[in-house]
């Protein structure tokens, strides 16, 4: 399975991975966001904890899970009231849930029969989850 980064490449790999494999699975990634106002301050902490998102020098990398637990209750209940006015929570689950199932559209109106999957980086379905979705699914 290749990955694509253009759409009629896509298709023209695909192509190539379901005549060569019958199974065809993609992955959406996204960064993921809190779906509910409880979830604000763990989702701020599994973001913050990232050390592509906060870079610490390598002699205070154990500092890094204790000052994002810090940074997120601290930003927690500003958060949650931005998050409050949209709602209460992010819809960006839903759209890229409304992304998957279009694209499974799209491709299956080309004959490719394929399970499009979802995975988050910061929140659920975390990408390990998502990953370990496709490999029960392709091999």
């Amino acid at each position: 399975m290749g990955i694509c980064t253009s759409s009629e490449k896509f298709v023209q790999e695909c192509r190539y991975t379901h005549a060569a494999t019958e199974k065809l699975g993609v992955l959406l990634v996204n960064i993921g966001a809190p779906e509910n106002l409880n979830d604000v301050q763990p989702f701020l902490c599994n973001l913050f904890a990232d050390p592509d998102v906060i870079r610490l020098p390598k002699l205070f990398k154990f500092l890094q899970r204790p000052l994002a637990k810090l940074i997120s209750i601290l930003l927690a209940p500003k958060t949650k009231q931005r998050y409050a006015a949209i709602g209460g929570g992010s819809p960006l689950r839903r759209i890229t849930d409304e992304q998957a199932d279009a694209l499974r559209t799209a491709l299956e109106a080309k004959n490719l029969h394929a399970n499009v999957y979802v995975g988050m980086r910061y929140w659920y379905p975390f990408m390990e989850e998502a990953i370990q979705q496709v490999r029960n699914h392709i091999f």
